[in-house]
């Protein structure tokens, strides 16, 4: 399996995208997507919404999240 390095926000090229990242901290998928910031701005457009919009509190979404991964045996 492939594996990518998560990047910080200064090692990110992007203007836009290291401008959120910096904005939001330290998030896995931007630091991901700054190996490709063309597929960033409409993944954001998803993903903003659904981690920080919508109904169900963020730290219940995070708890949610971090058990799927701990099931799916991923490490950071």
């Amino acid at each position: 399996m492939a594996r990518l390095r998560v990047l910080t926000a200064h090692e990110i090229e992007d203007p836009e995208l290291r401008a959120t990242m910096e904005k939001v901290g330290d998030d896995v998928a931007l630091g991901i997507y700054g190996h490709c910031p063309d597929l960033f701005k409409p993944f954001w457009q998803f993903l903003g919404r659904a981690k920080y919009g919508g109904r169900l509190p963020f730290a219940l979404k995070e708890l949610v999240r971090l058990r799927i991964a701990d099931l799916n045996e991923c490490a950071r």
